[in-house]
């Protein structure tokens, strides 16, 4: 099982330059710990009844982690599809995979779900769907071939190049599952028939990162694997996961799970109680941290990306030291 690590690029009212500079040498800390990818998030505000902070633009981040590192590879989990127009999308997609060398980047798409972001960009989030899939088709296209031609419902193309463009095909990985953890919402906990299309089409699947049900997880994990298995084989397919994160030094479970509660809620929304998130969430001692990690691989999971809760690069040391050896 690959580990990657979703860098902590979050965008507080309190978020200074000097703090946000800070990523650069970040970014080559976990690179140098030996983690297999880095991954940034998309939120363009801060969402209600999920998140207290809202993060840095995520492509605008992985150039920025581009020119940090050499070899790690980098993607997004998740880029909000619908909130991006196709063509600057692949503009920028096609950029940072030049400045990076050639070859590292994985592109991660979802549909988003807070309806206050796609108010205030003027999209309804009734379209996202159908609009995300129509931006995957244009970016995929623009990405590899030239005077590209499309007639769609939210976009129209006509004999659209854009240089220079990857020499190999970027990854699409699709953003989605049945797992939801977050107060007041009204979506199903099942898996959408037209999410798990757009993931049987592409070329990864990220199952949502906001639970820790391993039944639900491998629930997910054989839909989309069956589906898949209809048209082909997994050869080239990835099935990847995202998990919160914080790491601490601790055998006393009470100081561990204190600790982590503190930092969760500087992150996460007020709404949930300690009880809520303990069950949406990673919790406890390193060795119940292995453990639950031990347990996801066992669902199917291929490729598995942690997220911090703390800027601290202690937390990178901790989790290569304590975690990444065991797993």
């Amino acid at each position: 099982m690959d580990i990657g690590w979703r860098i902590p690029s979050y965008a507080r009212p309190t978020t200074t330059a000097e703090q946000s500079r800070k990523l650069v040498p970040y970014c080559k800390k976990v690179e140098e710990q030996g983690f297999k990818t880095i991954w940034v998030i998309d939120h363009l505000l801060v969402a209600p009844n999920v998140y207290s902070v809202a993060w840095q633009d995520p492509l605008i981040t992985l150039a920025v982690a581009a020119g940090a590192t050499e070899s790690i590879g980098l993607g997004t989990a998740i880029l909000c599809g619908p909130m991006r127009h196709p063509v600057m999308a692949a503009k920028m997609v096609a950029s940072i995979d030049h400045m990076a060398g050639g070859g590292r980047f994985i592109l991660g798409v979802g549909t988003g779900h807070d309806e206050r972001e796609f108010n205030s960009l003027g999209i309804s989030k009734r379209e996202r769907g159908k609009r995300t899939d129509e931006v995957l088709a244009i970016v995929r296209r623009l990405l590899t071939e030239d005077e590209v031609h499309y007639e769609g419902k939210f976009y129209n193309l006509e004999r659209v190049s854009i240089y220079p463009r990857p020499a190999a095909p970027v990854p699409i990985w699709i953003g989605g599952g049945s797992q939801v953890h977050m107060a007041n919402n009204f979506d199903k906990p099942i898996m959408v028939p037209a999410v798990l299309e757009r993931i049987a089409t592409h070329d990864g699947w990220i199952c949502r990162s906001s639970g820790t049900d391993r039944d639900i997880i491998k629930r997910d994990v054989e839909t989309v694997t069956a589906r898949i298995a209809e048209d082909r084989n997994m050869d080239n397919f990835t099935v990847a996961h995202a998990q919160w994160i914080h790491v601490v030094d601790s055998t006393n479970r009470d100081k561990v799970i204190e600790e982590q509660l503190n930092a969760y809620r500087s992150v996460m929304d007020d709404k949930r109680t300690d009880k809520d998130l303990q069950l949406a969430y990673l919790f406890g001692t390193v060795d119940e941290l292995i453990e639950r990690i031990q347990s996801l691989e066992e669902t199917g999971i291929q490729h598995l990306m942690f997220n911090p809760l703390s800027e601290d690069q202690s937390q990178i040391d901790l989790f290569a030291k304590e975690i990444l050896p065991n797993i």
